[in-house]
């Protein structure tokens, strides 16, 4: 039997309610005193802080604060999604800088992530690595912060991509009662409540619970597109010893959506000027999405700051879709041939992680050891998807209740499994009082299977070995307010092309040099940071020029790049975060036809995030606040030989005002692409999956706060 995604939640819920009844000796409905709402990781979270910075993050297995930090990374905190009114991780990264989101439907559940050009590959939840897949993320209502890496993570999540990685840190148990509530309406009929309640299940607060509900339904302004999402999130930490705490928790989602793949361009590659209310799909169309989130935590606090923790993960992800979408050009009269498609997917993936991080002395100083190590395992369930008879369709003359054919799958044909060992171990050693070296690494041994889910034969492996990706970064304190450093990362992926001789490549491996420097302000209130980078990423399979159907690990590319970026307070009661990205990225050794060319080209080369608000002080305007910002991307576009599909440039303005009622009650009306712009988001090819950008979007939001 599986639960309701709210189930979990709503348990929790009546427990936090009962037992604070109980330690206070009043009736469950009794008034509740205003408790701030705090983490357990209380240096690290952003929660209640009130603050667009973070002073620590922890996506480096050590606590530290961004500065000392030798990669450049942005924190998008509780109080940035809150007064944005940003739901959707999706939504959270695009505020991040030189960050692109590439969304892949219509109702943005399917997207990926890249930086600096490159796909993210894998993203943590809790310095845990899954992988990004065709699954949506999780409900924003259940996290703390976001911190977003850019450059290679090899060192945190082994064989991945070299752009980076996002990790995804939840909220913890308080040890007071904290009660929030939020209902939400705005624009293409949205309707969304939360209830977030955490707080102590004894009296010294050493059996802490959470819990998180979200009900949200909407619909779009894309014709008859849906997209209805439930998430249930519980957590519960008991302190053991003084210096010994076990968590617990579990979170599940459902939505159930219409999916659309987007638009046709014409069979030149030109967009087509249409309705954004545009849809090439059928009413029919489906999209019901699942995860389940299971996790454990045990954390032995040593005496003199070391800690010990043991994490384990496991989550499901499952995606259906029934999808009526365009698969032709369109013709001058708005006809196209839609062709149609059921595909049942999912993935399991389960990982353990145990480290140690301790400062050490030697010499006089203190340094910083962090030793661990790693089990990660997924599995993929592959070939349940089948097509159906093509439609003729007319986007200007649309019947969006054209019957749909009987599709019968063939169940899942094979699947994939992929498993990585992996120890790793970072020593921060002070050099002098004020330069201090890093060096680290990650062994891996790494393994990719894929199996007949009918007869259990393996009808492909890759098994590249031991693989080390080094780490190595010098900082330097050069001013009380900042911190110059130079650093160089490494990652690798795991290739399945197979060679001439029916040999799998080898795996390609990105490296990274970036130097940049990093400051703090105003008491940490207010930081800042540039960097300069460069990435080289090789061995990628290239076709092989005499050997038809083979791949030779021949290809390399390059990007290389500037950012900047300042966040926080320059005064009290103004917050801002602003950022820009210059990315510039080129083939250096491909086929003949792409060399020299740019290598990403939906990477904006420019790209500019802005967003500032003001709290007033006066008598007069005390507890009203104003915001707004920018978004700008530069023109970019996708290209397939000589045919090339462009978007071009846009700047989109955005706008927030709230009232804080009183102590508890609190009220935010957003505005985003205030100026009701008319844009393409995504490009990509003829048949499809060219998306407008969504028109003006106003959201009100009623927040509670106990």
């Amino acid at each position: 039997m599986r639960l309701h995604p709210l189930a979990v939640a709503a348990a929790l819920l009546a427990t936090l309610t009962s037992a604070q009844a109980q330690q206070t000796g009043a009736a469950p409905n009794a008034s509740l005193p205003e408790v701030k709402v705090t983490d357990g990781a209380e240096g690290q979270a952003t929660e209640g802080s009130g603050q667009y910075t973070a002073r620590e993050v922890s996506v480096g297995k050590l606590v530290q604060s961004p500065r000392e930090t030798p990669q450049s990374i942005s924190v998008i905190t509780r109080q940035q999604l809150d007064d944005r009114n940003v739901t959707k991780v999706e939504d959270a990264i695009k505020l991040s800088t030189g960050m692109t989101v590439t969304r892949l439907d219509g109702a943005g559940n399917y997207n990926s992530f890249q930086s600096r050009g490159f796909d993210l590959g894998s993203i943590q939840l809790d310095g845990v690595p899954i992988p990004q897949g065709n699954y949506s993320t999780l409900d924003t209502a259940m996290y703390d912060r976001l911190e977003v890496l850019r450059g290679p993570a090899g060192l945190l999540q082994g064989a991945s991509e070299p752009g980076g990685t996002v990790n995804l840190v939840r909220k913890r148990a308080p040890a007071k009662l904290a009660i929030g509530a939020d209902a939400a309406v705005g624009s293409f009929g949205l309707r969304r409540g939360t209830v977030d309640v955490g707080g102590g299940l004894n009296a010294e607060g050493t059996i802490r619970a959470r819990a998180v509900a979200v009900v949200e339904d909407r619909d779009s302004h894309i014709d008859t597109l849906f997209n209805n999402k439930r998430l249930g999130y519980g957590t519960l930490e008991w302190d053991i010893a003084p210096s010994t705490t076990l968590s617990v928790g579990a979170a599940q989602q459902r939505v159930r959506a219409a999916i659309d793949q987007g638009l046709p361009t014409y069979a030149d590659g030109r967009l087509a000027d249409l309705p954004r209310s545009a849809f090439a799909g059928l009413r029919i169309n489906r999209q019901d999405l699942e995860t389940n989130d299971v996790f454990a935590e045990l954390e032995h606090r040593l005496d003199g700051g070391g800690l010990v923790r043991l994490s384990a993960r496991d989550i499901d992800r499952t995606a259906f879709y029934r999808s009526a979408r365009s698969n032709s050009a369109l013709a001058a009269n708005g006809s196209f041939t839609m062709e149609t498609v059921d595909g049942d997917f999912r993935v399991h993936t389960r990982n353990y992680d145990l480290f140690l991080a301790t400062p050490v002395q030697v010499a006089g100083r203190t340094h910083k050891l962090l030793v661990g190590a790693s089990h990660n395992e997924g599995k993929t369930w592959d070939g349940n998807y089948a097509y159906g008879p093509s439609l003729p369709f007319n986007l200007l003359q649309p019947n969006y209740d054209l019957a749909y054919p009987d599709i019968r799958l063939p169940g899942f044909t094979s699947l994939v499994t992929r498993r990585e060992n992996a120890l790793y171990g970072q020593a921060q050693i002070g050099l002098t009082d004020t330069v201090k070296l890093l060096a680290g690494g990650r062994l891996s041994w790494a393994e990719v299977v894929t199996r007949s889910t009918s007869t259990g034969a393996v009808t492909a492996s890759a098994d590249p070995g031991r693989q080390f990706v080094p780490s190595v970064a010098l900082m330097w304190d050069f001013h009380p307010q900042y911190t110059a450093y130079a650093s160089y990362a490494e990652t690798f992926v795991v290739q399945s092309q197979l060679d001439a001789a029916k040999q799998l490549l080898d795996p390609r491996t990105g490296k990274q040099v970036e130097l940049g420097v990093k400051g703090e302000f105003l008491q940490k209130r207010l930081q800042a940071h540039a960097a300069l980078f460069c990435i080289i990423d090789e061995n990628r399979a290239i076709a092989d020029p005499v050997v038809t159907n083979a791949s030779i690990a021949g290809g390399k590319v390059r990007s290389q790049g500037f950012e900047a970026e300042v966040s926080g307070q320059p005064m009290p009661g103004w917050d801002v975060v602003a950022g820009y990205a210059y990315n510039d990225t080129s083939y250096l050794r491909a086929p003949v036809a792409q060399q020299g060319q740019v290598f990403s080209p939906i990477t904006p080369r420019h790209s500019v995030n802005l967003f500032t608000r003001y709290a007033f002080t006066s008598p007069a305007l005390r507890g009203f606040s104003i915001g707004g910002g920018v978004s700008y991307r530069s023109e970019f576009y996708s290209q397939s030989g000589a045919l090339r599909i462009t978007s071009g440039d846009y700047a989109l303005l955005n706008a927030q005002v709230g009232y804080q009622i009183n102590d508890h009650l609190s009220v935010n009306l957003s505005v985003d692409n205030l100026l009701d712009k008319t844009y393409y988001e995504k490009v990509s090819s003829v048949g499809r999956q060219n998306f407008y950008g969504e028109p003006r979007r106003v959201t009100v939001a009623l927040k509670a706060r106990y």
